[in-house]
């Protein structure tokens, strides 16, 4: 299920996502040029996945994505805000007959504010769009011209249509892009065809309008009158004290889950080498390691799993059940039984397990956690994964999580 997500965002998203620059040249005094002058950063509102989908009254959200139509979870993602960087998402059953997906972000460097970036960022998008709607891409999608919208600062929006092997239209979806001081904020809503009928473009346009007024309106607030947000199950635990545990900075949170199971996920990037004209936040290190010029850096996923089994299910798993699943992971490898942690729990490989209440948990981490640094210095080592210190990890990070989930409760 997540595979398509990403896939789809990939292609659909393009023209919004906001592209972190490049590093500028370093001046030298060969050339002669002036040293850039730094700028005063905006003052950006720390904006969470979390924040963004609470954004949403929920009487809208119903009314744009039917509650008897669901075919999929709820997706939230962002950042963990610097000074100069923020970004949060929210996706409302993608996938589904209709599905709707929020981002917001602002992003400035030493030498340029988060408002000229977004100025800059908003004219390339629309520039990209009207050259959406010369050709139809490889997918299929075919995209009308932008059209001016009355949000924020600047706003337009486009349609896109994609033609299925009857020849017909099967998909259609409308989206917003917005300017607003510093954020960039990118409204899309699809439907699907359902019972031989596509939705019309005007529905999705009104339905995307609605939702541009809220979070037009929710950036716009001043952050002290912001109420914070606990993220969920996943704010059980905090970035710090996930960093505690591992090695680097935790760069990156994100969600996913319905009313009975969430995953929670947490990106740890090393940030040696990073400057502010360098924004890096993400890369993908479960098949090798992060490598910025000389540098290597370290870096890995950690996950949380959490399955509400209810009464009925804990009870079945403390009467038995929780020794025939331990015994089933000692056919591939050792388990070896924890105390002091939740009403029962296990350790196996690089994965640790917890009954807790109601609540059944799996942590486990995708990555290295020692080695690292600048190569050919002395005592460089390569990025590896040490199994013993990474389940010392995931046992302290269990003990915080789930005291985390009992205040939570």
């Amino acid at each position: 299920m997540r595979t398509p997500l990403i896939l789809l965002l990939a292609t659909t998203l393009a023209a919004c996502t906001v592209t972190p620059p490049a590093a500028a040249p370093t001046p030298t005094a060969a050339t002669g040029s002036p040293t850039p002058t730094p700028v005063v950063p905006d003052q950006l509102r720390p904006i969470t996945g979390a924040q963004v989908c609470a954004a949403v009254p929920e009487a809208l959200r119903v009314s744009l994505v039917r509650s008897d139509m669901l075919s999929d979870e709820i997706d939230w993602s962002n950042n963990v805000a610097t000074a100069t960087q923020v970004w949060g998402q929210c996706q409302w059953y993608f996938g589904g007959p209709r599905s709707l997906g929020v981002t917001v972000q602002a992003y400035g460097t030493v030498t340029k504010t988060a408002t000229d970036h977004a100025k800059q960022k908003f004219d390339k998008s629309k520039a990209d769009a009207a050259k959406l709607a010369e050709e139809p891409d490889a997918l299929g999608w075919t995209y009308t011209p932008p059209v001016a919208a009355d949000h924020g600062d600047a706003a337009y929006s486009l349609t896109g249509s994609r033609t299925g092997q009857s020849g017909r239209s099967d998909s259609r979806y409308v989206h917003m892009h917005i300017r607003q001081g510093p954020w960039l904020i990118s409204i899309r809503y699809q439907g699907e065809e359902r019972d031989d009928k596509l939705p019309a473009e005007a529905e999705l346009r009104r339905g995307a309008d609605q939702v541009a007024e809220v979070f037009t309106t929710e950036m716009a607030k001043d952050p002290s009158t912001v109420a914070p947000n606990d993220s969920g199950l996943c704010g059980a635990i905090s970035t710090a004290d996930v960093t505690s545990a591992f090695f680097p900075s935790v760069t990156e949170v994100s969600s996913s889950g319905d009313a009975h199971d969430t995953t929670c996920t947490w990106k740890l990037r090393d940030r040696l080498g990073q400057t502010d004209e360098v924004v890096e936040t993400g890369g993908y290190c479960g098949l090798g390691v992060i490598q910025l010029g000389d540098i290597t850096r370290l870096c890995g996923d950690l996950r949380i799993y959490v399955n509400n089994v209810g009464r009925r299910g804990h009870r079945e798993l403390k009467t038995g059940g929780w020794d025939a699943k331990a015994r089933r992971y000692a056919k591939d490898a050792p388990v070896k039984h924890l105390t002091g942690l939740g009403d029962r729990a296990f350790a196996f490989a690089d994965q640790v397990h917890v009954l807790a209440g109601d609540y059944l948990i799996q942590l486990s981490y995708d990555g290295t956690n020692t080695g690292g640094g600048v190569r050919d210095t002395p005592g460089y080592q390569e990025p590896d994964l040490d199994e013993a210190a990474l389940r010392k990890s995931l046992i302290r990070i269990a003990k915080i999580f789930v005291s985390g989930l009992s205040a939570h409760d």
